[in-house]
């Protein structure tokens, strides 16, 4: 059945490129520079507006179709290996899935008006039967209600035994405006599904040391029956009115009332037939032959709100109130609700957006947590090149994720009383319009920092820990044809024993750029690389599904270097990648994960088609 997977995706990926060579239909892009305009949700909750959104026709990284994996194969689990400005809502929390690079958040559904119908259709195939399928669909009816869909769904079988994932993700969103903009709505349905064996890691590496070209398939690994699966579904539903009956210039003030409904319901299953034989597993809680682990959480939001705007200055007082249930399923059954309530000032002029918000929590399970974030961000034009000044700031007070103090499963449980965390943070950045330039910082305290210490449970340090990311990227082209795309990262934690991130990330690429046939077919052609220093990766464990420190073995210190070919024609995209092409040629240390191991040498080849009617 897999090679059959394989050939399908393989034929469908001939076919869009014999397509784009055979139909001549698609052959121009719209001539209106605003056919499209997005709003993510994140910027809608904070009253932003929806802006241009150029249609992406560059060929600049598009073989980067995925951050890497510390775990070495896309569909897994994945430690965290940069330091983030990431301000979280406030409110219940039961626990972060390690899935950052596979799972769409609600902060990254996006609201789209345009012009006309738009679509944009990406086939990709690789080796180990690796094949990725991405759907983005969006039309605007009569200019006032717009329909979107969004579809992923990729999987492969791994270079090394047990490694077999399969990811879906699949959200449609949906606004209208009525024709005197009085009565509107938003609304989103999001799922994710991920799905992937355990194997543990290698639970011997010898034989690899020794010679770096072995099959990987022939590598021992810890488990052979384990499987995890975890799935989410949201629903957001968000309408509002207008109170005052016209809009015009000579209005002063605007007076707005919305209603959010909100629906999040998250599913976790870790299953291993044969944990009781297997020998990774000491101590058995429930079942000392199989492990069946499961867990369920739901959250229902109710919110109201009221909003002023100050129409000559294009800003906006809002204040609110939001209800919060949550409903927790694991060995006992838990309910927790909260009260809150929220103010902020927003503004959103054409060379300044930013906004001041704050929230808090009156009554419930997380009372008294609170959270205060300012956002800036300033247009200015120097030597007549358009710049992007940032600088964002946040505090919070809330309490620790209900994984961190409640957990039953077969193989661990817990039962803690953690001090709420605090954590102060900010950014300051400096980019060009075009995204070509940037640099700038980021800024984090936290106390009372929560981990898993290396006896896979939760820790609580009462120090207060300092965290600081710099970070500088350029790109450049040389002579009008040679491609220069580099970033550097430097990090740092006042306590690395816990806070284990790569002082040093560098990524690159050095490529020759091209126009052939009459500037029909555009070409890149070159390497681009990824490194991290040494540093003491998080290991993981499949039972709780997260990382924990350990400070045995180092990991890092090794190139990463492909080998791309891009090319556009006309509204078709392709590319042809060898990704990790020095493998056996740089040592053996290509591991961000003890025990997990990056992917060989392997072939790609991807195909992205943009329709317009």
């Amino acid at each position: 059945m897999n090679k059959h997977k394989h050939t399908f995706a393989s034929n469908f990926l001939l076919c869009l490129l014999f397509a784009s060579f055979t139909f001549t239909a698609q052959v121009n892009y719209p001539s209106d520079s605003s056919f499209i305009n997005t709003l993510s949700n994140g910027d809608k909750n904070n009253l932003q507006q929806f802006l241009y959104s150029k249609i992406d026709t560059s060929i600049t990284n598009f073989q980067n179709y995925f951050p890497r994996n510390t775990n070495g194969h896309l569909g897994m689990p994945s430690a965290n290996l940069y330091i983030n400005y990431q301000a979280k809502a406030l409110g219940f929390n039961m626990l972060t899935a390690p899935y950052q690079n596979d799972m769409i958040s609600v902060d990254d559904v996006k609201y789209y008006q345009t012009k006309g119908p738009y679509a944009s259709l990406t086939g990709i195939a690789g080796s180990k039967q690796e094949q990725t399928f991405k759907l983005l669909f969006s039309n605007t009816f009569k200019n006032k209600l717009n329909i979107t869909l969004g579809f992923n769904r990729y999987s492969g079988i791994g270079f090394y035994q047990k490694q077999q994932s399969f990811t879906n993700n699949f959200y449609t969103t949906s606004n209208y405006a009525s024709k005197n903009n009085r009565v509107g709505y938003y609304a989103y349905v999001l799922y994710n599904k991920v799905k992937h064996q355990e194997n543990g890691g290698l639970s011997n590496d010898t034989t690899f040391l020794e010679n770096v070209s072995v099959n990987k398939l022939l590598l021992p690994v810890y488990l052979k029956t384990a499987k995890r699966e975890l799935r989410n579904t949201t629903f957001d539903f968000n309408p509002w009115f207008r109170l005052n009956k016209n809009e015009d210039s000579s209005r002063v003030l605007s007076h707005f009332i919305d209603y959010q409904f909100n629906y999040s319901g998250t599913y976790t299953k870790y299953t291993d037939s044969n944990s009781g034989s297997e020998g990774y597993y000491n101590v058995f809680y429930l079942d000392t032959v199989s492990t069946k682990d499961s867990t369920h959480w739901r959250t229902i939001n109710n919110a109201f709100n009221y909003s002023l705007k100050f129409n000559p200055i294009n800003s906006t007082l809002k204040i609110g109130y939001k209800n919060e249930i949550n409903q927790v399923y694991q060995y006992l059954d838990s309910t927790f609700s909260n009260h809150m309530v929220n103010a902020g000032l927003y503004v959103s002029q054409k060379h300044y957006t930013g906004f001041v918000k704050a929230n808090y929590i009156v009554q419930g399970s997380n009372q008294n947590d609170y959270s205060l974030e300012i956002n800036n961000s300033y247009k200015q034009s120097i030597a007549k090149v358009p710049f992007i000044i940032k600088l964002n700031a946040s505090i919070e007070k809330r309490h620790p994720d209900f994984m961190f103090n409640n957990w039953v499963s077969n193989h661990y449980v817990w039962n803690n009383n953690f001090s709420p965390i605090d954590k102060q943070q900010a950014l300051f950045s400096i980019s060009t319009e075009d995204n070509r330039f940037d640099v700038g910082m980021v800024y984090q305290n936290v106390k009372n920092f929560i981990y898993f210490n290396e006896l896979v449970v939760p820790e609580q340090t009462p120090i207060g820990i300092q965290n600081i990311s710099a970070f500088i990227h350029k790109d450049v082209l040389l002579f009008k044809h040679l491609g220069i795309n580099a970033k550097y990262n430097y990090q740092s934690s006042s306590y690395q024993a816990i806070v284990s991130v790569p002082n040093h990330v560098i990524n690159g690429a050095l490529y020759y750029q091209g126009n052939l046939f009459k500037r029909a077919l555009q070409i890149q052609i070159g390497f681009n690389a990824q490194y991290f220093s040494s540093f003491y990766g998080y290991a993981y464990m499949p039972a709780t599904n997260q990382y924990y420190v350990q400070t045995s073995k180092q990991v890092g210190n090794y190139p990463y270097v492909d080998f791309f070919l891009n090319a556009r024609i006309k509204p078709v995209r392709i590319f042809v990648k060898i990704d990790h092409v020095t493998q056996g040629l740089m040592g053996t240390n290509y591991s961000l994960t003890p025990g997990y191991l990056q992917n060989d040498r392997a072939f790609k080849f991807g195909v992205n088609w943009l329709f317009f009617d």
